[in-house]
């Protein structure tokens, strides 16, 4: 049934042209990857990425929405050098940038995310990025390494969300629907409406899978309410709303006989454990936000923006040993002025502003009996606080060097109590603080321009990572009072620019990452989780983005309106130094979880008859998989692409209709690994070859 309807949808896309050739044809998808144009809000400098001193990834609506069929923010993140984005089973996201995963078994750790200027990571340094609707997005900014200076704790990097651009005095609504392998269906709606004083765009999102694994299916709806209201020339009032429900169900980790014999197979009981599927292993997840921005223009040099966001999380996961149920409630703000100084011999811009997070979090632990909470094992709250202070300049020096220095002061603490759960001979309530010393995290960066094309910088950064607060109350239960920050220091040079007319496209850049007291993941003979510090490590890499336009999108001659071949690649060399594991010295093994190369190569073609085709192919060299380098991965090779048709029908109604593939190398590969697993337990199967299609139909007026 796929394939036919894959069959119709290709046929669909080389017939249409025909049908549809007296149409105007609507401007493809928002792309600015022109380097000596395009404009980023990096370290609050809002100027263009050529004259930005810092090592930044930009994805467009072309990346994240038609690039790739399958709806998640994954395969768009992986095309970004020194990013690398796991979906271990279909909704459980995690994401490295320069390694910063190594301590997240799941989820998002040790990288700060913001949707324009609203934190998304909460005061315990937890992100929900699975609560998320890539189809909602419009651009992401990853800001890779260190970049505490002017967004607090964290030693991975940044992540800037947007929503969808509204386009002003217009009104657009999109109806869309998807289908392809192992049962995966979804469907959406967006409204976009935009007026001379304000835009609202509100997008539902559905989505369901069987999954490729057995037990590995999963449902998931998203709600996002975004607005901008400009209640006078000088001020600006924005909200966002989002909220998602989320439920998919966990397969758990294969041995390599398991993997090698039935990738699909989910974790199967043991002597002493049941498997995932008997105690209905998976995570129920519902969350909530609301932020609200006020941007003040005194004058053309002075404006502030503060915001003010509220959160709640209602979370529960069976796992094999447990039933761990628990709620969050967040609350925070972050505050930033600028003053521009243009005048004068050394025009300058100075930042400052102060970012504040909490949250509250009530956990408890049962027994799992079948998927079902039994007798309690602990009961426990948590309220984490981070308190972040920050200030920036940059100025303009002579012969077109440009400085900036920033430095701000972090500070983390968590208190932590827990409750008798049974009366008889039970120890009283006890509550544990832990605060970490308050840091002064330095930046300083130099760029020089030449000419229009070219750049080049040095910086040098410090990073600050508290434990999370899943690190130190681990999934198990109890709290790790001997568990310290990460500290690092992070030396890079870059140089980016264009040439050929701006056809050819680079970005390149290299660094040396010092971290002290690197925390890592250790498991448990039943496979919980808890964490230790493991003296330092040393990460080198080397990144670098490539891209050449063989048409000019001004060309008005071609028949192509976009036809680019691009590649990126990661070298890294990333080792442990003083590592001591028991009594074997590990010292100068590689950090696991990190592949010494990767290289991501695509083709983009989009036609002024209204096809599209994206090619892309990834390659990932075999890496450790434990911290005593003793077990690599397999070598991964993957090939996906999409193939669409955009055409209006009418003045006011546009279709597009798409068929994209997935893994068509059909190879055996893990897209996830458990690291240092108990049991040699690290394969997490992805889909084999899979076929995605689906439309789009717009209406505006």
């Amino acid at each position: 049934m796929l394939h036919r309807y894959l069959s119709v949808i290709l046929f669909s896309c080389l017939s249409a042209p025909a049908l549809f050739a007296q149409a105007p044809v609507p401007t493809s998808l928002d792309d600015t990857l022109q380097i000596n144009e395009v404009v980023v809000r990096g370290y609050a400098t809002n100027r263009r990425l050529l004259e930005t001193p810092a090592s930044i990834g930009l994805l467009t609506r072309r990346d994240l929405n038609q690039r790739f069929g399958t709806p998640t923010l994954v395969p768009a993140l992986n095309t970004l050098p020194g990013v690398r984005a796991d979906e271990r089973s279909p909704g459980s996201y995690r994401l490295a940038i320069r390694g910063s995963a190594i301590r997240s078994p799941f989820g998002v750790r040790n990288v700060k995310t913001y949707w324009n200027e609203l934190p998304l990571t909460d005061a315990g340094g937890n992100t929900p990025l699975n609560a998320l609707d890539v189809r909602a997005l419009g651009r992401i900014e990853v800001i890779k390494g260190p970049s505490g200076s002017l967004y607090g704790a964290g030693t991975g990097g940044t992540v800037l969300f947007s929503g969808l651009a509204v386009p002003a005095g217009k009104t657009n609504v999109e109806l869309s629907a998807l289908g392809g392998s192992y049962g995966l269906y979804g469907n959406g709606v967006a409204v976009q409406s935009g007026k001379n004083n304000s835009s609202i765009a509100v997008n539902y999102n559905h989505l369901q899978s069987d999954g490729y694994r057995d037990h590995s299916a999963v449902v998931r709806d998203n709600l996002s309410l975004i607005g901008s209201f400009s209640v006078s020339p000088k001020r600006t009032v924005s909200v966002l709303g989002l909220y998602s429900d989320l439920h998919y169900q966990t397969p758990g980790g294969l041995n390599e006989a398991q993997f090698r014999a039935n990738p699909r197979a989910s974790r199967p009981a043991t002597a002493t454990l049941p498997s995932s599927a008997a105690q209905q292993a998976g995570i129920y997840q519902k969350v909530g936000y609301l932020g609200i921005s006020h941007e003040y223009r005194w004058t053309d040099r002075i404006q502030n923006t503060t915001v003010l966001y509220g959160s709640t999380t209602d979370f529960a996961n069976p796992f094999i040993t447990n039933y761990e149920k628990r709620t969050d409630q967040g609350l925070g703000g972050r505050t930033i002025t600028q003053f521009r100084l243009p005048g004068g011999p050394l025009p300058t811009t100075f930042t400052v502003g102060a970012e504040l997070l909490r949250n509250f979090t009530v956990d408890r632990n049962f027994g799992n009996r079948g998927g079902t909470p039994d007798t309690i094992q602990t009961d426990e709250e948590l309220i984490a606080r981070q308190t972040t202070i920050f200030a920036q300049a940059e100025t303009e020096l002579p012969a077109r060097f440009r400085l900036t220095a920033g430095l701000s002061r972090n500070d983390v603490r968590y208190d932590f109590t827990r409750f008798p759960v049974r009366s008889a001979g039970a120890l009283p309530a006890t509550t544990l603080t832990r605060n970490f010393s308050p840091v002064w995290l330095p930046r300083v960066a130099l760029l020089r321009t030449f000419g229009s094309n070219l750049s080049a910088f040095v910086s040098i950064s410090t990073g600050y990572s508290a434990p999370s607060s899943q690190e130190v109350r681990p999934s198990a239960g109890g709290f790790n009072t001997t568990l310290n920050a990460e500290l690092g220091t992070n030396y890079e040079a870059g140089l980016r620019g264009s040439a050929i007319n701006s056809k050819l496209r680079f970005d390149v850049s290299v660094y040396q990452f010092y971290l002290r007291q690197t925390i890592v993941r250790r498991s448990d003979a039943a496979g919980a989780e808890f964490f230790v510090n493991a003296g330092r490590t040393d990460q080198r890499g080397l990144e670098a983005q490539l891209s050449y336009d063989f048409i000019s999108p001004s060309a008005s001659t071609s028949s192509f309106s976009l036809l680019r071949i691009w590649h990126s690649m990661t070298l890294t060399n990333y080792r442990f130094r003083d590592y001591q594991q028991g009594t074997t010295d590990l010292s100068n093994n590689r950090v696991p979880g990190v592949a010494p190369t990767t290289l991501v190569t695509g083709l983009d073609a989009e036609t002024r008859a209204g096809i599209y085709a994206h090619v892309t192919f990834q390659f990932l060299d075999q890496f450790p998989l434990t911290d005593a380098n003793t077990v690599t991965s397999d070598p991964t090779r993957l090939l996906q692409a999409t193939v669409g048709f955009r055409r209006p029908l009418g003045q006011h109604l546009t279709l597009d209709v798409y068929a994209s593939g997935d893994n068509l190398l059909n190879q055996t590969y893990s897209l996830g690994y458990d690291l240092n697993a108990v049991g040699n337990r690290f394969y997490n199967a992805a889909p084999e070859r899979n076929g995605i299609a689906g439309a789009r139909l717009s209406v505006r007026w």
